[in-house]
């Protein structure tokens, strides 16, 4: 009778102790499918004496199915050449943004997101009036927070997405304002790709 109580004890212990570790395992499973996204977007355009080039690089960490949380880089590039047969002044102008912000993607169902992105932007022009022979610069800063709602997919392989934000602290500053009386919508489309880390080996 007392082998059968220590039997019946030891096999027990067994169980749970198996059981504890298939937890574990899945527990490290889990962990290992939560994917780091390297990603972003590319602003290209121009016309009649301007261009614009622009990068958003993005670096996002999925937590979960519904929260994903990163960093974002805002890199963009302008000029400006007025055109002597439309303006009597003929000027050239151009404007460097550098900014830098953290985003929060919610996604309360599949495909859609809310996201908000607090942000500091510093903008750096330069001016000169060709037909004067004068010339200028600025540099101006100021903080914004972007928030809107976009549509997307998101997998193990990757992301896209595409977004329409705005400025909720509206500064007269701000390059999502400057030149206008109010704040701009915000429109951006971006990829993101995952970044394969090597897996750690575990010991038995």
């Amino acid at each position: 009778m007392f082998l059968r109580k220590i039997a019946l004890f030891l096999l027990v212990i067994l169980s749970i102790n198996a059981t504890a570790q298939t937890v574990i395992q899945t527990n490290k499973i889990v962990q290992e499918e939560k994917p780091v996204y390297l990603g972003g977007g590319i602003v290209l355009g121009g016309g009649s004496g301007s261009f614009q080039f622009g990068l958003n690089p993005e670096l996002i960490k999925s937590y979960n199915q519904y929260i994903d949380l990163g960093l974002a880089v805002n890199l963009y590039y302008s000029s400006y050449k007025s055109i002597a047969s439309i303006s009597s002044e003929n000027y050239k102008s151009n404007n460097t943004q550098i900014g830098f912000g953290t985003l929060v993607r919610a996604w309360p169902v599949e495909q859609f997101f809310i996201q908000i992105q607090p942000e500091y932007n510093w903008t750096f022009t330069n001016a000169k009036n060709l037909s004067q022979g004068t010339s200028g610069s600025s540099t101006v800063g100021a903080p914004s927070v972007l928030a809107g709602l976009g549509y997307g997919k998101r997998s193990e392989h990757g992301f896209s997405y595409f977004s329409i934000m705005f400025d909720l602290v509206n500064s007269a500053q701000s390059p999502y304002r400057m030149g206008q009386l109010s704040a701009q919508p915000i429109f951006r489309a971006g990829v993101g790709f995952p970044i394969r880390f090597p897996k750690k080996k575990h010991s038995k």
